[in-house]
């Protein structure tokens, strides 16, 4: 199966490691998450392709004073590098932003959509616990149609991670689903959902049971991408 028709990625940036890459092969995964640059030979060979991840790009809250010819200059440099490597998948932007942080954002992808029309820009969002002062915005329906109508991306991706370790689901699950297929469909486009695979803080240990749990409702509601 390939990304293109549904993605299938380890969250997390995957070492230059030949061994590691073809386990994430081996799991099933056909993304091997966020590569820097000098990994994509090995992502290659392993099976995969990578979204590509240089720092020169990762479009940080100090980024919102670059003017358009900063981000321009920065985006084609990285593209340049890396543009013809058939492991390029995509570009990572930024984790998690902000609804303040839209208008910004909205240049980078612009930038890398001139620079790499072939290629997708990545950006992740919020989930729909996130605080009012994370969101920034009145509801997170907004949020999420603020960010579709501003940033204009070719996929929506966000996480939710609603596995507790007293073997509770934290309430918003379903709506998180619910508010983003709605959202997706309204502006025609696919989306992804990152869910839970790893304990840590008060979350779940992972079982057959809970990952298919998540990999199910996922797809119940027509995500086009799994992390």
């Amino acid at each position: 199966l390939a990304p293109e028709d549904f993605a299938i990625l380890p969250w997390s940036w995957t070492p230059n490691d030949k061994t590691k890459l073809e386990d994430i092969y081996n799991c099933g995964f056909n993304l091997a998450g966020f590569v820097a640059p000098d990994s994509l030979d090995n992502v290659a060979a392993a099976g995969l392709k990578g979204i590509v991840s240089d720092g020169s790009i990762h479009a940080g809250d100090d980024t919102a004073k670059f003017d358009d010819a900063e981000i321009t200059k920065r985006v084609r440099a990285a593209v340049e590098r890396v543009k013809k490597h058939p492991a390029v998948y995509g570009y990572y932007l930024r984790d998690e932003p902000a609804a303040n942080m839209f208008p910004t954002l909205a240049k980078w992808a612009a930038a890398v959509r001139e620079a790499a029309p072939d290629a997708k820009a990545y950006l992740n969002l919020f989930p729909i616990y996130a605080s009012g002062p994370q969101l920034s915005t009145g509801s997170y329906e907004q949020y999420v149609d603020d960010f579709v109508k501003m940033v204009k991306p070719q996929f929506i991706s966000y996480d939710n991670y609603s596995l507790m370790d007293d073997g509770s689901l934290r309430d918003g699950y379903f709506q998180n689903l619910e508010v983003v297929r709605t959202v997706a469909l309204r502006h025609k486009l696919p989306f992804w959902n990152i869910v839970l695979s790893n304990s840590h803080f008060h979350y779940a240990e992972p079982t057959e049971a809970n990952l298919r749990f998540q990999a199910y409702t996922s797809l119940a509601y027509g995500v086009r991408g799994i992390s």
